[in-house]
């Protein structure tokens, strides 16, 4: 007699270890785990009906689950140290509280509590630092591994203190080796660059005072940005160094007038109509934050670089075409494709950013053996100076006799 199935199988199905799970869909088999918040994280997964790949799945859904059950701690995890930080010891910890910064740390976070968070601070070990490089590499972020890894280290050393773990975990740990991509520009790039901006709009001209502004003053791009009017002094411009360890002192920069600073700085104050605090402020008056600023350069650059190279310009020209369709689109209620760039504008050899230009300016200071070239990096560690700053290819020196 044939049996007829009066009731659903269930889509959950129990696999022996506490908290995981199997569910059989049409075309997938999945396992996941069932934290105690509620959430749950898929471990496994294997195609209806391949054997070999359901088993595969199988014991690797478990080995992952008994790793997650043997370091799963929810009071005194590693997540709440991180937050405990993040709350109590960062707001006074780090001199940059900007909202860029802060954005920055939050990111760092979130990834190193997605690796850590469940953990037992008393287990951390060397092995998971190296863990931490080796899989934030894998995911294409080896640099920003590093930068992560530090701030994990800072984390311990407060929680050595605050008698959490009795030693540091990571102490002398070999970082991700990461490729430098070093960008050496021309002052008469960026001479070109201001001098196209002063025949465009009033956004395009700004950004190219900016532009000529950092590299006459050597400021850093977090300097001129929020420069502030008041910087204006008889003497010339001033700012506060935006760059300076906890507890180091207060560093004044001052940049003594010349005649091309006060043109440009001149120019930049003709800019713009409306009443503003900030030299290169943005179109409402307010200083640029390092998102926008950077999303206007980017139009700049590809707008000046289009102006003299035809297949820049074409690919500009694609580029309006599409936007053009999804506004149209857009209006219309209809889907359109997300528009996939086929140029990379930062691969132009006349390509640069304003970061690219403290390096150029201080560069030049070297190559004109100007006496105050030291002070105009104004770096706390002359080393700091020629290891990042000094891009010179040929050093020129006299003769002994």
């Amino acid at each position: 007699m044939t049996k007829h199935q009066t009731s659903k199988p269930s889509a959950k199905e129990r696999t022996g270890v506490d908290r995981l799970y199997k569910r059989v869909g049409v075309r997938k088999i999945s396992y996941y785990y069932q934290h105690p918040d509620g959430s749950s994280e898929t471990l496994a997964t294997a195609a209806v009906g391949d054997r070999k790949g359901i088993a595969d799945a199988d014991r690797a859904a478990k080995r992952k689950a008994l790793d997650i059950i043997e370091g799963k701690i929810i009071a005194g995890s590693v997540a709440q140290l991180i937050e405990r930080f993040r709350d109590e010891i960062a707001p006074t910890h780090y001199l940059d509280q900007s909202k860029d910064g802060l954005a920055v740390r939050e990111s760092g976070y979130k990834n190193l509590t997605k690796f850590f968070g469940r953990m037992d601070p008393k287990s951390l070990r060397m092995l998971h630092g190296y863990q931490y490089l080796d899989a934030r590499a894998k995911a294409g972020a080896p640099a920003k591994a590093n930068k992560e890894l530090s701030l994990m280290s800072t984390i311990c050393k407060y929680a050595v203190r605050w008698g959490v773990i009795e030693a540091m975990p990571f102490t002398d740990i070999m970082q991700n080796d990461t490729e430098k991509d070093v960008r050496t520009i021309s002052r008469s790039q960026v001479v070109r660059f201001y001098l196209w901006s002063l025949r465009q709009t009033s956004t395009f001209r700004n950004l190219g005072c900016a532009a000529m502004f950092t590299y006459l003053t050597g400021f850093r791009a977090a300097e001129v940005r929020p420069f502030h009017i008041d910087g204006k002094t008889k003497e010339g411009v001033l700012v506060t160094s935006a760059k300076r360890k906890k507890g180091q002192a207060e560093v004044m920069k001052l940049r003594e007038w010349s005649t091309r600073l006060r043109v440009v700085v001149a120019r930049a104050e003709q800019t713009h109509s409306v009443p503003r605090q900030f030299l290169f402020a943005n179109s409402k008056g307010q200083a640029y934050t390092r998102s926008g600023m950077g999303s206007v350069w980017q139009d700049a650059m590809f707008e000046w670089i289009a102006s003299f190279d035809p297949e820049a310009a074409a690919a500009l020209a694609r580029k309006r075409a599409a936007e053009l369709e999804y506004i149209l689109a857009y209006k219309k209620g209809l889907k359109v494709a997300k528009y996939e760039a086929d140029y990379r504008l930062a691969d132009h050899a006349q390509y640069f950013s304003l970061q690219d230009i403290r390096p150029a300016a201080i560069t030049a200071k070297f190559d004109q053996r100007n006496v105050d070239a030291y002070d105009f990096a104004a770096h706390a560690n002359p080393s700091t100076t020629h290891k990042h700053y000094d891009r010179r290819k040929v050093k020129k020196a006299g003769a002994t006799e």
